[in-house]
């Protein structure tokens, strides 16, 4: 019975502190913390990387036909 009384404890107050920091999340609206008209530097490195890349690409080899040949085991 204990056992029970502090699980529901544990709950309401994990329900209590998720209610609070979504409705105190509200007030802002759709602003967002920070900038969004920032160059994103990660996506130009990997553009550039993949345009490297693709200029190395070493030529693909012939490929290669399986030949079986019967074996008595």
């Amino acid at each position: 019975m204990t056992a029970l009384l502090i699980v529901l404890t544990v709950l309401a107050l994990v329900v209590y502190g998720l209610e609070r920091n979504h409705h105190r999340g509200r007030n802002y609206g759709s602003h967002l913390a920070g900038s969004y008209d920032v160059e994103d530097r990660d996506l130009i490195r990997v553009e550039t990387e993949l345009h490297a890349a693709a200029d190395h690409q070493p030529a693909r080899p012939a490929p290669r036909h399986a030949r079986f040949t019967p074996r008595s085991v």
